[in-house]
C-alpha cells in the first residue's frame, strides 16, 4: 500500500520543526491543564538540615505562556533551560533571555517570572532547597513583597 501526500504530512511537519529547533509537542495525559506542564522528579530532606528539603521539577512553558509574578518563600532557585529560550524578569535586575544550555540561580524571596516569547516550547529544569514548612511558591504583586 502506497502513503498518499496527505499521509507523508505528519512526517514532514515534525521534520521541519527539528529542523528549526522546535521539538514537537504531544498530546496532554488526559486531567493535565492547559498551558504549563510539571513533572515533580523528587522531594528529599537535605541533608544536615531537616528544616529543609530539595525538590526537583521538570516544567514546559508553551509558546506565548507569562506566569505571573512570584516568590519561592525563603526559597534557593537552581534553573537549567533544557529546550527554548525564556524571558526571566527579575525585579530590580530586569530582563534577561536564557537560551538552552544556560542556566540561572535566584536568591530566596526575589520577585520574578518567566515569559516564552519564542516560536517553540520552553523546558526547565528546576533545582529548589526551601523549607519543610513554606509553600514552593506564592503570587505576588512587583514591589509588594516582604
Amino acid at each position: 500500500m502506497t502513503q498518499t501526500r496527505l499521509g507523508r504530512l505528519p512526517a514532514v511537519f515534525l521534520v521541519l520543526l527539528a529542523l528549526l529547533g522546535c521539538p514537537p509537542v504531544f498530546a496532554r495525559e488526559p486531567g493535565v491543564a492547559e498551558g504549563v506542564t510539571h513533572e515533580e522528579l523528587s522531594v528529599e530532606p537535605l541533608a544536615g538540615d531537616p528544616s529543609k528539603e530539595v525538590v526537583t521539577d521538570v516544567y514546559s512553558f508553551p509558546p506565548g505562556t507569562v506566569l505571573p509574578w512570584h516568590i519561592h518563600p525563603d526559597a534557593h532557585e537552581i534553573s537549567y533551560i533544557l529546550s527554548g529560550e525564556l524571558t526571566l524578569e527579575i525585579e530590580g535586575e530586569g530582563t534577561k533571555h536564557l537560551k538552552a544550555g544556560e542556566s540561572f540561580y535566584l536568591h530566596p524571596n526575589k520577585v520574578h517570572r518567566g515569559l516564552n516569547e519564542g516560536a517553540c516550547p520552553v523546558t526547565l529544569f528546576v533545582v529548589r532547597i526551601k523549607p519543610v514548612d513554606k509553600p514552593l511558591t506564592v503570587e505576588v504583586e512587583p514591589g509588594k513583597s516582604d
